[in-house]
């Protein structure tokens, strides 16, 4: 099972529109915050000790959608959970604010997709108890619109949906789309090796070169600290926005490159498990800079849900030593790594680029955990 999620913004509501949905997201807040303090009262963390006690007088009190407000105590419980887990564990805790921030839950069964003659997407929820709905239309893309398709041809199936205000006053969605997957036998394996110079190699030789992505980086670093300098943070808070949206942008498309290539040769992908890898990863202070904008555990994240739509099987290996071990002899020494983009076997005489050597031990250990 895959799920998928959606986030599409809702084309201009009406004002009369606009009010309601701000007063479900008013009430919807209340109730959270409201049912938190029940369970600190209560002193639970059990869904049917709270829906057994105060769901009766919950349903009174806040004029919401009966599913809606299943979603606000599921929501109280879950951060109440989280804050006696940090608190367990000996870490910094404080009881959540359910603030204007914290989208609203609208269960599965409680909203509709439907579309216009004109080829425009709608979605209806409900904004109150009883039987009130709005209908506000949706700006979608290509990408959406099939995904959409998806879900009316019965490929996939409704998960549930959240609703917010950005803080520039726009509303959006976000609709979790539920795909039953079915990993095919691979007939092979390809190691993908993470970098910075390049951004991935794979073990059958294809490489996707980081050199224009780094140019855009330290651009963006020089303006970042020109703009620190003149007391500008407001817009230095923006353009780093825009720098994680970018970011977000190449990984998605690295990783949907990545799963086609291991499509087509009915292939596996193995990764490194990238626990602790900005420990591991250390070098000079560029180095470390270029590490804090590259989220590689997000693409890696991307590729293996990219993965498992296609049936594409993603296998993790323990990263240790991959870059000083030999694939051809299975010599370990850090001399065979003199430079940063060469591997040269002191065993053997083996010589290849790092990197590639990188992603065929990677392949390697995935061959061994399944067996082969």
């Amino acid at each position: 099972m895959q799920v998928v999620t959606l986030k599409a913004k809702l084309l201009s509501p009406n004002k009369n529109k606009r009010e309601k949905i701000t007063r479900m997201l008013e009430t919807y807040h209340q109730a959270c915050s409201w049912f938190l303090t029940q369970a600190e009262v209560l002193n639970t963390t059990s869904r049917a000790k709270l829906n057994r006690e105060t769901y009766r007088q919950a349903c009174e009190l806040f004029d919401l959608n009966r599913g809606t407000l299943q979603c606000a105590m599921l929501k109280a419980l879950s951060a109440r959970r989280s804050y006696l887990s940090r608190k367990l564990r000996g870490k910094k805790a404080s009881l959540p604010k359910f603030e204007k921030t914290v989208p609203v839950m609208v269960r599965q069964d409680c909203y509709s997709l439907y579309q216009l003659p004109s080829g425009t997407w709608v979605i209806k929820f409900p904004v109150s108890s009883g039987r009130s709905q709005i209908a506000v239309p949706l700006a979608t893309s290509t990408y959406h619109a099939k995904r959409i398709r998806d879900l009316v041809g019965g490929s996939c199936r409704q998960g549930s949906m959240e609703i917010w205000q950005d803080k520039s006053g726009e509303w959006y969605v976000t609709i979790s789309l539920v795909y039953e997957t079915c990993l095919n036998e691979p007939g092979g394996i390809i190691g993908v090796d993470f970098g910075i110079v390049k951004l991935a190699v794979l073990s059958n030789n294809v490489f996707f070169d980081g050199r224009q992505i780094r140019w855009r980086k330290e651009r963006w670093a020089d303006r970042r600290r020109a703009l620190q300098q003149a007391g500008r943070l407001s817009r230095v808070k923006k353009e780093a926005g825009h720098e994680r949206r970018w970011m977000r942008y190449i990984n998605h498309c690295l990783s949907k490159r990545i799963v086609e290539i291991a499509k087509a040769k009915s292939a596996a992908v193995a990764l490194e498990n990238l626990l602790g890898i900005r420990e591991r990863a250390k070098g000079s202070k560029k180095f470390n800079r270029m590490m804090s904008g590259w989220n590689v555990r997000e693409l890696a994240s991307f590729i293996e849900y990219k993965a498992a739509l296609t049936g594409v099987p993603v296998i993790y290996v323990d990263p240790k030593e991959t870059s000083k071990t030999c694939p051809k002899c299975g010599n370990i020494s850090r001399y065979n790594r003199k430079t940063q983009g060469w591997f040269k076997c002191a065993g053997c005489g083996y010589q290849s680029d790092a990197d590639r050597v990188g992603a065929l031990n990677i392949a390697t250990r995935a061959l061994d955990a399944l067996g082969a």
